[in-house]
């Protein structure tokens, strides 16, 4: 078998696609050595990842959107390196690509290539843009064609599964469910008071904590608010990672609730430090979900490694993954979520954490290779 993974986002670790791209390919390059051609982007003189790999210039158009925001900018930009990447593909000797950015899927399946497609939602249903009528429709013509015109579909969750199979994109045979995963080598239980004293926290304080590297979208100011009714005066919310424009918007409604000094706003940090974070906390939650059908956020797969009881947004997709190893509350439901922050950080409540670190196991990166590969031999052997 020789696969072709071909990336579009940058390797840089500042996002969870970034992450999650870097992890699997560090420990794919480890399961399949030569059988592997790796294609990232290049930006500038960037060090190179740790493992072989082709790099290709980004031709920046969609900066562009800072004089004139359009959103075809993006789609342009990364149709001109899915080109590049073919011509790189068709100068070897490939038998199977695999991507998670659908422009470069479907300009390949339009190139006549065969892919197997990691699919994160459709396009056409991704919140951070917004889209012409045209551009809509365009879109939508491009789901279509990669969710019929792949070789085979690799979902984060069965849910998604299950609507593909719904809407008679794929038969089930092609259709392979390999969720998201976490680095072991990184998030692992670790002792909770030598974990505040080093990082200055109270030692007898509950402690919640949420880690991500952005806030949009993913339900912070019902956090916030639900913080706010539980009014626990000891206790302490840590809001690790978010962008400073999304920390300022808010820092604005904590000032407008009236939390004081109960929040912490941590910032960004490089994974140890998170891990540090998580293990000092009492509870770890799960406020919202960007998607909902193929909801499979990191976040979700290093708290449990953490072994802490999780208090999560009630997902299909996520109760997949943690089942009854977790609290659960309505969408939106600030008064349902500050009562299982309460319930969160008593004693009880541990055993949850011993559920979630016991199922964690399945879903490290190493797991998640073997999985891809074997899916790649299956739709090479269809």
């Amino acid at each position: 078998m020789k696969l072709v993974y071909v990336a579009y986002s940058a390797l840089d670790l500042q996002s969870a696609n970034s992450l999650q791209t870097f992890n699997t390919l560090r420990e794919l390059s480890k399961r399949l050595g030569e059988r592997l051609q790796i294609i990232v982007p290049r930006f500038g003189a960037e060090a190179p990842p740790p493992f072989p790999a082709t790099r290709l210039a980004r031709i920046p158009v969609n900066k562009l959107s800072r004089i004139r925001p359009n959103a075809w900018y993006s789609y342009i930009e990364r149709t001109l390196y899915a080109r590049r990447a073919i011509a790189k593909i068709r100068a070897g000797a490939a038998a199977l690509i695999y991507t998670r950015d659908s422009v470069c899927a479907y300009r390949f399946i339009q190139a006549g290539l065969p892919v197997l497609y990691e699919a994160h939602d459709l396009e056409s249903r991704h919140p951070g843009q917004t889209k012409s009528a045209r551009l809509q429709a365009w879109v939508r013509r491009a789901d279509e064609t990669i969710l019929r015109g792949a070789r085979g579909i690799v979902s984060l969750t069965e849910t998604f599964r299950q609507e593909i199979i719904a809407n008679d994109w794929q038969p089930a045979e092609r259709v392979f469910v390999i969720p998201d995963a976490y680095d072991d080598a990184v998030y692992f239980p670790r002792d909770q008071i030598s974990a505040r004293r080093a990082l200055h926290l109270q030692v007898d304080a509950p402690l919640v904590a949420y880690a991500g590297l952005t806030f949009k979208y993913r339900g912070l100011d019902v956090l916030l608010r639900a913080f706010q009714a539980w009014n626990e005066t000891r206790a302490q919310l840590l809001l690790i990672g978010g962008r400073a424009f999304e920390i300022q918007e808010l820092q604005t409604l904590a000032r407008a609730l009236k939390l004081g000094d109960c929040v912490q706003w941590i910032g960004r940090q490089p994974p140890d430090v998170i891990a540090a974070y998580l293990a000092a906390a009492d509870a770890l939650v799960i406020p919202d979900t960007v998607t909902d059908a193929t909801a499979s956020p990191l976040k979700m797969f290093e708290y449990m490694a953490m072994r802490r009881p999780i208090v999560c947004v009630d997902r299909a997709a996520l109760r997949e993954i943690l089942d009854d190893a977790a609290l659960y509350f309505p969408r939106g439901n600030v008064e349902d979520l500050a009562a299982q922050l309460a319930r969160a950080v008593q004693p009880a409540a541990q055993s949850l954490g011993v559920r979630a670190r016991e199922r964690v196991q399945e879903f490290t990166y190493a797991k998640r290779a073997e999985k891809i590969a074997r899916a790649a031999e299956s739709v090479l052997n269809a």
